[in-house]
């Protein structure tokens, strides 16, 4: 039976004092569990191993170590037609333009103003003179050394062939969007595709995994709320039906006012780094604006974990929609950053209100799994979007 509405343990990671609460055991149905590991379904504290824990793993939808099921799938979805088949209903991905202001100053920045690119998928059927019908937002990251242009194969991903592998390069998540939003399995919504990167002395992004990349990311990451916030969604809300009542008359307060009314028809995503910035941005200082959060294969440290707790007590009062993480079963720590199945189990201990599960009539609001036999790539995170997209902006909030 699943475990709903119980207390939550107070644990602390890697300390074998940590605080045990007794729970009744998993299991307790008719039909018998294999032998080995048990864990509790909403700590996945491991069964008799105070301070140890393993994530759920899903065969057929049901948990081997718990009674928690999931609608969520658990293998690579990478290769199937889903992907790889373009809809008969095809939404539209556009390239934009936009300034932000230098945050924080950057070299290369003209007096003190930088330009930037984004790509932004609006469904099928989307009419900008229909100002009635409002749509979702759901802001796309890269990871290191990418770009805006990753997630929809645009730009330097355009062609395939220049990636290596079929699929490295993002091509298939538009198909993704067009099927899900036809069959009605997500919600529509605008997709949109920003870079943490600034543009170089060239007016190309320095996004390669170099010295001056890495330095590059740095400043970025370093402005990127400030530019998220001021910049780039409210561009977004200006330029698009959203739900987000913004318009070209208002201040800075009132903008920010009506970005925060639409927090729960705004949500983020991204992998990698992009994960990274879920953490130490999204989740650190922007929960008043995205209800919807997923972090793909990557967390933070050790060192930056009590940063990271103390930041979200700052957002009690903001109820999450869904926050899914996750990991690749063939990631390993030399491919991705911190520790992303820690850091999901510290946000899960320190923050009232979330709820482990799939289950949104229940009030189920967060999920990390594994990926079956994926690496540090597409097939991991195309398949982390797949999952998410069945459950955000779909939770009621009232």
């Amino acid at each position: 039976m699943k475990l709903k509405n119980m207390l939550k343990v107070v644990a602390v990671l890697g300390c074998a004092g940590a605080l045990a609460v007794s729970f009744a055991a998993c299991g307790g149905g008719e039909e018998e569990k294999p032998e080995g590991k048990t864990h509790n379904p909403e700590t996945l504290e491991v069964t008799g191993s105070a301070g140890t824990y393993e994530p759920h793993n899903f065969v057929d939808g049901k948990c081997t170590m718990c009674d928690e099921t999931t609608i969520f799938t658990q293998d690579s979805i990478a290769k199937d037609a889903i992907v790889s088949t373009a809809c008969d209903q095809q939404g539209t991905v556009t390239e934009i333009k936009y300034t932000t202001d230098a945050y924080p100053d950057w070299e290369y920045a003209d007096n003190g103003i930088v330009t930037k690119t984004a790509w932004v998928y609006t469904p099928y059927g989307y009419d900008p003179e229909d100002t009635a019908t409002k749509y979702n937002v759901l802001i796309l990251m890269h990871g290191k050394g990418l770009n805006e242009g990753y997630w929809f194969a645009k730009g330097t991903y355009a062609d395939p062939s220049q990636q290596g592998a079929y699929l490295s390069g993002g091509n298939g998540t538009a198909n993704v969007l067009d099927t899900m939003m036809k069959s009605g399995a997500a919600e529509k919504a605008i997709v949109v595709t920003p870079t943490v990167y600034l543009p170089g002395a060239d007016g190309k992004t320095a996004n390669a995994n170099s010295e001056e990349g890495d330095a590059n990311m740095a400043a970025g990451r370093a402005g990127f709320q400030d530019e998220l916030l001021n910049d780039l969604m409210p561009y977004i809300a200006k330029n698009y039906n959203t739900y987000a009542a913004v318009t070209n008359d208002m201040s800075a307060e009132q903008v920010d006012s009506a970005l925060k009314a639409a927090r729960e028809h705004q949500g983020y995503a991204g992998l990698s780094m992009g994960s990274v910035v879920s953490y130490t941005t999204i989740w650190s200082g922007c929960l008043e604006y995205f209800a919807y959060i997923g972090s793909y294969s990557g967390g933070v440290t050790a060192e930056e974990m009590p940063a990271l707790v103390e930041a979200i007590s700052d957002f009690e009062d903001c109820k999450i929609g869904y926050w899914y993480a996750c990991l690749g079963s063939s990631e390993t720590p030399a491919t991705y950053y911190g520790d992303p199945f820690g850091t999901y189990l510290k946000v899960l201990q320190n923050f009232e209100g979330l709820q482990p599960g799939s289950d949104l009539d229940a009030g189920d609001n967060c999920q990390y799994m594994l990926c079956n036999g994926t690496a540090h790539n597409y097939q991991t995170w195309i398949t982390a979007l797949y999952n998410s997209l069945q459950v955000f902006f779909k939770a009621d909030l009232s």
